[in-house]
């Protein structure tokens, strides 16, 4: 197993906050997803991102397929941040890990989080909607990634670059479209879930389910945009996960 520094990244090394904020990646993204948000959010949070093989510095690390290996390495990795009160956030495949990190954790004993923001992700326990895609040709597949609009258009356009970036992001859509929720007690801690407007496969429906999986508080957020509202709806986004920040463990 790797250790801690190699799976996650301080975007704050200049703070020592009350509070620690860890960011989970989309499939395909890395770490550099987060580094513009630290300047939104509240000065006392120091925020991390988790940093996954197969990308940025761990470009040469094969890939992980499997949900459950991502997160049997991020629970461990995340052990030192949870000696103060914290909160994950994750977006689409980022949301899934988030959710099993907080299931495992419990079981393992550890502290649970002050909250869990789930993003573009509808409740796990729920059909989901869409045909799988890390199964699709290399056309099909590059034309899904078009349409999504989160990929460079640059990088979509360099076959060299291409083939060095589809074997990770295969591997994470296959770890997302693979996992398959077991029933198990409800969380404990608030769930806030945010979703874009115009996302045909995460809709206001199948993300009501999020709250049958805690018997805490589960509130919904909604913006305009696609999947990647988070992109085109940055302001508010972070407004909202400001606001959230702010009240945690006041």
């Amino acid at each position: 197993m790797n250790s801690s520094k190699d799976w996650l990244v301080n975007l704050t090394p200049q703070r020592t906050g009350r509070l620690n904020l860890l960011c989970l990646p989309f499939a395909g993204g890395g770490s550099s997803a987060y580094h513009s948000w630290p300047a939104a959010l509240p000065p006392d949070v120091t925020v991390w991102a988790a940093r996954l093989p197969g990308r940025e510095s761990r470009l040469l690390e094969p890939p992980l397929a499997y949900l459950e290996e991502m997160v049997r390495e991020l629970v461990q990795a995340v052990k030192p941040l949870a000696t103060i009160p914290y909160v994950l956030f994750g977006h689409s495949m980022g949301a899934l890990i988030g959710y099993e990190m907080v299931r495992r954790i419990r079981y393992m004993g550890g502290p649970m989080p002050e909250s869990l923001i789930v993003s573009g992700c509808g409740a796990p326990h729920l059909p989901a909607p869409g045909k799988p895609l890390h199964t699709l040709p290399h056309n099909e597949l590059v034309a899904a990634l078009r349409d999504y609009g989160a990929t460079p258009q640059a990088l979509l356009d360099n076959r060299e670059l291409l083939d060095l970036f589809l074997p990770t992001l295969r591997a994470d859509f296959k770890a997302a479209e693979t996992y398959r929720h077991r029933p198990g007690m409800p969380l404990s801690c608030p769930i806030t879930v945010l979703r874009g407007d115009s996302d045909v496969e995460v809709t206001a429906e199948h993300c009501d389910g999020w709250a049958e999986l805690t018997s805490g508080p589960c509130d919904q957020h909604c913006y305009v945009g696609g999947h990647f509202f988070i992109d085109t709806a940055r302001d508010q986004v972070l407004g909202t996960i400001a606001g959230l920040l702010a009240g945690c463990a006041a």
